[in-house]
């Protein structure tokens, strides 16, 4: 079974619920999906938008042992994204496909998980925008072991698989569990990302912003929308620094997790890490155990104040 701590990528969430679970400030509302309401002062004081320096999407095959995956797609100064591959365990070191095209095989690491062989294509990869990491058409990335596809994304996936194969080998189910975006975020900025909180479910926009407004007081407010609708709304972040809050998306539970205190507290800053995680049908409450079995699946945003080195 995948722990829930293993699909977080960066330290700082692997701490979350724990920091979350200790004190400082836990809001533990429900907010139903008919009271969210149209972001307004919050979101019109976010005047800028944040930079994507990285975004890692988390997959897990349900196979005999259970394999977990990871793509990261990273900014490059010049030229197109750089895709760097992880597997088949969290632990795995990162492997930098520093070729468009290729093939590459992956010797087993231990007698439990068995060696990989690794085909993509990027050379005609489409992004939505410029400034996108993530590619959304005219590419593949397929992972096989044990005879069988155990991780296949991008729409040519299906097409490579078949011409390759030709229908010879089996498929096992896998599922995307989690993104990650690190993004360097000016005052005042938001970060937008389109994500599906289920297998099948429709996708959904979800924009995270930090503004200093001077309604109610004054200070930090944190604010979390889905499809433009305010979900969250987290107001003097220098003692509400750290919080949930769960709301309902498509009818089921989603917990809204932040922890600021790096970002407004330490010097040199820290990063902001929010995390949207959707529980799975199993689970009644919010989900703090390190243990815990695979989670719905979680988008985890990591803001910076300043670029990494």
């Amino acid at each position: 079974m995948v722990s829930a701590s293993s699909l977080l990528l960066p330290s700082s969430v692997r701490d979350l619920a724990s920091c979350v679970s200790d004190g400082a400030v836990r809001v533990a509302c429900t907010t139903p999906a008919s009271t969210l309401v149209a972001s307004t002062a919050a979101a019109a004081s976010a005047s800028s938008s944040s930079n994507t320096v990285a975004v890692t999407a988390t997959y897990h095959a349900h196979t005999n042992p259970p394999l977990l995956f990871r793509l990261t797609w990273t900014h490059t100064p010049v030229g197109p994204p750089t895709l760097s591959f992880t597997g088949p365990t969290a632990a795995s070191p990162a492997v930098l496909l520093r070729r468009r095209k290729g093939t590459r095989s992956l010797p087993s690491e231990d007698q439990r998980h068995p060696p990989l062989a690794l085909f993509w294509d990027l050379t005609a990869a489409k992004y939505a925008a410029a400034s996108s990491l993530e590619p959304v058409s005219g590419f593949y990335f397929v992972a096989v072991a044990n005879a069988e596809v155990v991780l296949a994304v991008g729409d040519l996936a299906a097409e490579f698989v078949k011409a390759k194969f030709e229908g010879q080998i089996p498929k096992a189910r896998f599922v995307h569990v989690a993104r990650a975006d690190r993004v360097v975020a000016a005052p005042n900025a938001m970060h937008t990302a389109r994500v599906r909180f289920a297998e099948g479910a429709p996708e959904h926009e979800v924009s995270v912003g930090c503004a200093t407004t001077s309604a109610g007081g004054g200070g930090e407010e944190l604010w979390v929308s889905v499809d433009g609708k305010r979900a969250v709304h987290a107001r003097r972040l220098r003692w509400n620094f750290r919080g949930n809050q769960t709301v309902f998306v498509d009818g089921a539970p989603v917990d809204v997790l932040w922890d600021l205190h790096g970002w407004l507290f330490r010097d040199p800053p820290g990063c902001a890490v929010v995390m949207l995680r959707a529980r799975s049908a199993l689970e009644s409450r919010l989900w703090l155990e390190e243990g815990a079995a695979a989670p719905g699946f979680a988008l985890v945003v990591q803001a910076l104040k300043a670029s990494p080195p």
